[in-house]
Parts: C-alpha cells; sequence; structure tokens
C-alpha cells in the first residue's frame, strides 16, 4: 500500500441537488393548490388525513381522549356553526387575536404583533384565501422552522364546544385567519396541547424566520437605554413581547396586569408635559381584554392635559385588551423584553433601517461524542461543536437624542448569536421536555489564528479568554447580542450534561459584514503518520508465515487471522485482555494491504505482511496509549484523540459516523475495532494521495461520495 509523503485534504462541496434546500418545504408533502383544485372537481371539502379531527389532535394529557376537557368536543366547519365566516374581514389586525382556553399566549401575543406589518403577515397567511368562490375546506400557512420555510395545509373543521371555539377566536366573531393559523401550527407540532405554555420568542422565529433575544429588566435597567432599544426595534419591524414573570401561574394584579403572561409591545412614544418628557409603551394583552388600570390608562385623567390632536391619535377607549403605559411602571411590573429582529429574506431588498448578514449551521450533540457540556474547565468541552466568527467592520454609531454618551469609544460589532434546539417540541408527548443549553464565545488572539485551521486547533481552546457567553436555560431559543472588537471570535454552543443529545441549529447575525466557519470541516490526513519504518521480522514469525502461506506463498483472510491470533499473543502482560482479529476484520486488512487475484480472490504476500505488521505495532502503541484505564477498550472521546494522534483531522459528522460505526452496545471501542477503523482510513487516503501530484494536495467529493467511501457503505 504505497502513500504519498504530503498532506492529502478531502474538501467537500454541495451536489447541486442540494443547493434548492433552503426553498418552500411542503409539510408532509402536501400541496394546497393541487388538494384544492380536486376537491373542487370532486366537488367534496377536504378532510385533512394527516392531523384528522378527533381525540388524537387535541392533545395527549390534560386534553387527551378520556380528560374532562376533551368531554362535549365537536369538530366543526365554520359556516356549520357561523353564519356568513370570514377568512379575514376587511383588514387584519392586532385586536383579532383573542385567546381560547388553551395557555397558549405566548403563540397568540407574537401573532398580534405579526398583524402591524402587512408584508410580514401575508408570508405567514398567503392571501387568496376564503370561504366566498373556490372554497373547498382546505386552508394554508408558511411557518418558518430551522433554516426553511414550510408550508402546511390544514382543513377547516375546528374543535367547538358548546356552538363556540375553544381555543383562539376573533374579536368579530365571523372571522376565522387566526383559528385556523393556530390549527396549522398545532398540526406542525402534533397537536393543540404541546402548545400549552412556551417562550414568545419561539413563535416570533417561527412567524419571521428573524432572531429572538431576551432582555432580563430589573429595577435597576437604564429607563433611557431601553427606550431606544425598543424604538429602534420597532422602527425596524422587529416584533417585540414583555413578560411578566410569575412563579404562581398567571393572576391578575389589583392594576389589571396579568402575571405569568405574555403581551405584545406594539409602539412607543414620547410626549412633552411641561419641562418634562414622558416615554409611553404601547401593550396588548392577547386575551382581548383585561388591561392596566394605572397612570396612562384608558381612563386616566392625564390624557386630558395633552392636545387634543394627540390625545385622538394615541388613544382608544376600548375594552380591547390594549393599553398605554410608562416606561418606568412598566419597569416595576415586567421582567422580561422578547425582540425578534427581522432577517433580509423576510425584509425584502431594502429593508427599514437595514438589515442583517447571517450565517446558519446545522448541528447535533451526541452522547459519547460531541456532547462535551458547558463547563470550559471541564476534560470534555473542547471535544463540544466549535464555529469560528470574524468580525470584519464596526458598526456606524448612530446618532440619538437620549445619548448622552461619549465618544471616543472603542469600536464594536453588534452581534446576534441564535441557538435553537430542533424539534423537541413535537416530544413533548413523549414526557420530553427542553435541554438547558447555551453558548460560550472566547476571543482567538491574531498569533493563534493560523494555529486554528490546525488538526490539533481543539487542543488550543484552553488557552482561549472568554469574550462573552450566554444564558444556560431550557427553552428552545437561547440568543444573546453581542458587542465585540473586531476580530476573530470561537462559539461554542453546548447542553449543560454531557449526557444530553439533541438537534441544534446555530444561525450567526450581524449589522456588518462577518465571515463563518464551522472549525472542522476540513477532512484530511497527514501521510507522514502512515510512514512505518522497516523492520525485520523476528525469525518464528517469519517461519510461521511460511508454514501457513504454504505452497502459494500467501495468505488468505482465514490464515491471516491464524497468525495474528498467534503472533499478538507475547504482546500481551498478565493484565491485558487478550487482543484477538476477527475474520472480517483480516478480510477488511487484505482489501487494504493485499492483492486481488482474479482466480482465488484477496491474498498477502511476505512483504504486503510486513508492511501490516508495522502497522499494527504502531496502531497498538497508539491504542494503549488512550486506553488510559487499561480496560482493553477506548470511549468516543478517546478514540477521536487517538485517531488525531494517528494523523487523521476529521469533521464532526465523519467522526460521529465513524464512532456509531466501531463503538459497541456500551458505547466502547476495543482493539479489533480500532484496527478495522485505521486500517480503513489509511486505505481511503492513500487511495486519494495516488491521484493527486506528488500526493498532496485537495480532493472535491460531495457529501454524499464522502460518506459512502468512507463507511464502505
Amino acid at each position: 500500500m504505497a502513500c504519498g509523503s504530503g498532506r492529502v485534504t478531502i474538501q467537500l462541496v454541495n451536489e447541486e441537488a442540494e443547493s434548492g434546500a433552503q426553498g418552500l418545504k411542503l409539510f408532509r408533502g402536501q400541496n394546497y393548490e393541487a388538494i384544492r383544485a380536486a376537491c373542487l372537481e370532486e366537488g367534496i371539502l377536504f378532510r385533512d388525513p394527516y392531523f384528522p379531527a378527533g381525540p388524537d389532535a387535541l392533545g395527549y394529557d390534560l386534553l387527551g381522549p378520556n380528560s374532562e376537557k376533551a368531554k362535549g368536543v365537536e369538530w366543526m366547519r365554520p359556516h356549520e356553526f357561523c353564519t356568513e365566516p370570514q377568512f379575514i374581514c376587511e383588514d387584519m389586525s392586532r385586536t383579532d387575536v383573542c385567546q381560547g382556553r388553551l395557555g397558549n399566549c405566548w403563540l397568540l401575543a407574537a401573532a398580534a404583533s405579526l398583524t402591524l406589518y402587512p408584508r410580514l403577515l401575508r408570508r405567514v397567511v398567503p392571501p387568496g384565501q376564503g370561504f366566498g368562490s373556490g372554497y373547498a375546506g382546505v386552508f394554508h400557512f408558511q411557518i418558518w422552522q430551522f433554516g426553511r420555510w414550510v408550508d402546511v395545509v390544514v382543513d377547516d373543521k375546528l374543535p367547538v364546544r358548546e356552538g363556540k371555539l375553544m381555543f383562539v377566536k376573533s374579536e368579530q366573531r365571523n372571522e376565522f385567519w387566526a383559528s385556523l393559523l393556530e390549527k396549522a401550527y398545532a398540526k406542525l407540532h402534533g397537536s393543540y396541547e404541546v402548545m400549552q405554555g412556551g417562550h414568545m420568542n419561539e413563535a416570533f422565529v417561527d412567524f419571521t424566520g428573524g432572531v429572538g433575544e431576551v432582555l432580563y429588566l430589573r429595577q435597576d435597567t437604564p429607563a433611557l437605554s431601553l427606550f431606544t432599544i425598543l424604538r429602534h426595534a420597532l422602527g425596524k419591524e422587529s416584533l417585540v413581547g414583555a413578560t411578566a414573570l410569575s412563579d404562581r401561574g398567571e393572576y391578575r394584579t389589583e392594576e389589571g396586569l396579568v402575571k405569568g403572561h405574555a403581551y405584545s409591545v406594539t409602539g412607543t412614544h414620547k410626549v412633552s408635559l411641561g419641562f418634562t418628557k414622558v416615554r409611553l409603551l404601547r401593550l396588548r394583552n392577547p386575551w382581548g381584554r383585561i388591561e392596566w388600570t394605572g397612570a396612562w390608562s384608558d381612563s386616566c385623567p392625564r390624557w386630558d392635559v395633552l392636545p387634543t390632536e394627540w390625545r385622538e391619535a394615541l388613544l382608544v377607549k376600548k375594552e380591547d385588551g390594549e393599553f398605554w403605559m410608562e416606561l418606568q411602571d412598566f419597569l416595576r411590573h415586567f421582567t422580561t423584553i422578547q425582540i425578534c429582529s427581522l432577517s433580509p429574506e423576510v425584509l425584502g431588498p431594502k429593508p427599514a433601517g437595514g438589515g442583517w448578514h447571517i450565517h446558519t449551521f446545522q448541528g447535533r450533540w451526541v452522547r459519547g461524542f460531541n456532547s462535551g457540556g458547558n463547563q470550559p474547565g471541564a476534560d470534555t468541552f473542547w471535544t463540544n461543536p466549535q464555529f469560528r466568527l470574524t468580525l470584519l467592520e464596526p458598526d456606524e454609531e448612530e446618532e440619538d437624542d437620549d445619548d448622552d454618551g461619549a465618544r471616543g469609544r472603542l469600536p464594536k460589532c453588534t452581534v446576534l448569536l441564535s441557538l435553537i434546539q430542533r424539534n423537541r417540541r413535537r416530544l413533548r408527548a413523549e414526557g420530553l421536555t427542553y435541554l438547558t443549553v447555551g453558548f460560550h464565545v472566547f476571543q482567538v488572539c491574531p498569533q493563534m489564528v493560523e494555529l486554528w485551521d490546525s488538526p490539533h486547533s481543539r487542543e488550543l481552546l484552553p488557552q482561549l479568554l472568554r469574550a462573552d457567553r450566554s444564558h444556560f436555560c431550557a427553552r428552545r431559543d437561547v440568543s444573546r447580542r453581542c458587542r465585540l472588537p473586531p476580530g476573530h471570535y470561537l462559539v461554542v454552543p453546548c447542553a449543560a450534561r454531557t449526557c444530553d443529545e439533541a438537534d441544534f441549529t446555530l444561525r450567526i447575525f450581524s449589522e456588518r459584514r462577518h465571515t463563518a466557519v464551522e472549525i472542522d470541516d476540513v477532512i484530511s490526513a497527514d501521510l507522514r503518520a502512515f510512514t512505518v519504518p522497516y523492520t525485520p521480522l523476528g525469525l518464528g514469525l517469519e517461519l510461521l508465515f511460511q508454514e501457513l502461506a504454504g505452497e502459494e506463498e500467501e495468505l488468505s483472510a482465514f490464515q491471516l487471522q491464524m497468525l495474528l491470533s498467534i503472533a499478538l499473543e507475547p504482546a500481551r502482560t498478565h493484565h491485558q485482555i487478550p487482543r484477538e482479529i476477527g475474520l472480517r476484520t483480516c478480510e477488511h486488512l487484505l482489501r487494504c494491504f493485499g492483492t486481488l487475484h482474479p482466480q482465488y480472490g484477496r491474498s498477502l504476500a511476505f512483504h504486503q505482511f510486513q508492511q501490516l505488521w508495522g502497522h499494527l505495532l504502531k496502531w497498538q502503541a497508539t491504542f494503549d496509549k488512550f486506553d488510559e484505564d487499561s480496560s482493553g477498550t477506548m470511549n468516543s472521546c478517546e478514540l477521536r484523540l487517538a485517531l488525531i494522534s494517528a494523523g487523521f483531522h476529521l469533521n464532526n459528522q465523519l467522526t460521529q459516523a465513524l464512532t456509531s460505526r466501531y463503538r459497541d452496545s456500551r458505547l466502547r471501542v476495543d482493539f479489533e475495532r480500532f484496527v478495522s477503523c485505521v486500517a480503513q482510513l489509511t486505505c481511503i487516503f492513500c487511495h486519494c494521495s495516488q491521484h493527486l501530484d506528488g500526493g498532496e494536495g485537495v480532493i472535491c467529493l460531495t457529501h454524499r461520495q464522502w460518506m459512502e467511501v468512507a463507511t464502505f457503505s
């Protein structure tokens, strides 16, 4: 097996078929236009086979088939319990969304905020639908899911109890767009009940494809800065919500607020009372009722001192759930603000106030492989996925009439980092919840940047200074707005515990240009590490080869197994577990080191066995080095280190595939499995080197081609 003497790098490229992966995806393959046309042609109303109207669609526990809340529920189409139903009555507005008997205010507050921006709403609620001409009992909505938009089709059979909708309803009782949107969200996640409880940013992100962030408020939160943040966010068409957290569920205060409840923030305004500036926030309760009764509420006499035109423009005296309150009162009662900043693909080619530069990465934490926990000092932390971020240009400083501040500050870059756990809400029926996750941001000094392209870059992680970190919490979306100087950084997303497993999406948004790459997306091997110096075989081993090889002077797989079972015996000591090489692995070694004969298959000549024996001794030494507890096996982390020591730099996807292939049911890799793995990789890279000038350079393969070659699948 001849190899070159340099480094072989395999560059993975996307296949042409993958280029459209970010386009619209049809959920369950259902095409709205095709379904509607077929129903109209047959003269029937659509009945959804993938989300049939019935007990399972309601839920699995409190709304389960035998629950009290599910009794007496009928599934009816709007025209069966409402005169002249409308999909949209005139224009949609934030008062269309009124909560029903489901604890999903987080979802409905986000939907109410969405109505403030018609072009955003049209993306989620495609126009041209209704109960008039062309009605076929089918509707569709588009919801963002982890990097792409998903088109969800539903029939219009809704859960009704005692003649009234159970869940979301419109203030105008014959309007149904919000009820059907809620059903589409329930279908996407498995049932209505899985929507019970959540955070507003989850829905914000799903309705926009933007990135959500949470601001935690305290009594000492700078009021001017907060007001500026909210004014700028709403000016850039960001969606904003607020929550008054509670440790005893939802309850109403004497001043008309509901603790433990989500509100939409729908506007800001500054009014002047003499020499005093009053900063007001407009909020909306998704229940469509129960309003703040304190200062600047609908009936507050303070409105009387304002000019008539201001009062008429701002104040709507109506029990619609919407109200104004002063910023200081807001800080006294609310604990978090959730902001969803929108991406260029949502805002269009000319976003209001500027857009974002975005990178998106899909990943997975796997127990025993790259779920390294969230403690930077831990031995396994370096195994976590890593992403290198380079911030190239500082922000343009914005002038603000509330900013006292100082000039001469160091230039900073604004970057939003968003970590999303994928598909966890669907698993609630199985008793699973969101994991506690977050991320660390480390600064990479200029002297270390080049080292990060080397196979040993991960080992440098403990030497880095932490520049920032997110909160670690059990939410689907964990985000943080960082203000960092231009330079190089390492983003390390991680689950709190090393035993946690989950799929994740990491998105990086910056106001100015940046670059971002997964740190281990290069696959390479140092061919010099494969070189084994010539070592004469002992006389006994040479005689054993000749005896087993016979007149053909070559070994079959069966004969090789016999030879190795004897040859490896002297290498054992009294405390070592026997190291046997099975027949299947010997067949594998013949494919790598032997010769294929047309008459009798693969075999191993004496000079080839000499080469194989040198590799086996070297692999045995590597195995012993990383089998730290002398158990005769390695765990997944030790395997990863051993492969690096053997000269291989593999990306996460490949290392995970090899780990899954070669470990046993106890997540351990014994000597035979290690030999098979390293032999396979050695052969692949030696084969690749033969197609390069001088055995050094880059070979381009698609992801599918590489995985087929690398796993012999």
